[in-house]
């Protein structure tokens, strides 16, 4: 085994976690949308084509954006293991 640790999960990793979960629901939203034309959780949420587009749009960068942001956090060496010390 290598002397590598686990990274820690801290609150902003969590808080981007949800904000992950919430580019999935609003990904399907619009999706359910341009599938079925029907609403998915939100009713009457999205209404047309246009908005169902956005929807997923927004919800793919959202998604994007938060696993980006996770990633970045977890990639950090923690604090206090003397990593950073030159």
């Amino acid at each position: 085994m290598s002397g590598r640790q686990r990274p820690r999960v801290t609150l902003r990793v969590l808080f981007f976690a949800l904000l992950d979960a919430a580019g999935i629901v609003v990904l399907a939203s619009g999706a359910m949308w341009l599938a079925r034309g029907q609403t998915l959780f939100i009713p009457d949420f999205p209404t047309s084509t246009p908005a169902a587009l956005l929807t997923v749009v927004a919800g793919v960068a959202l998604m994007l954006w938060a696993t980006a942001q996770m990633l970045g956090e977890l990639a950090k060496p923690p604090e206090g293991s003397g990593a950073d010390k030159s």
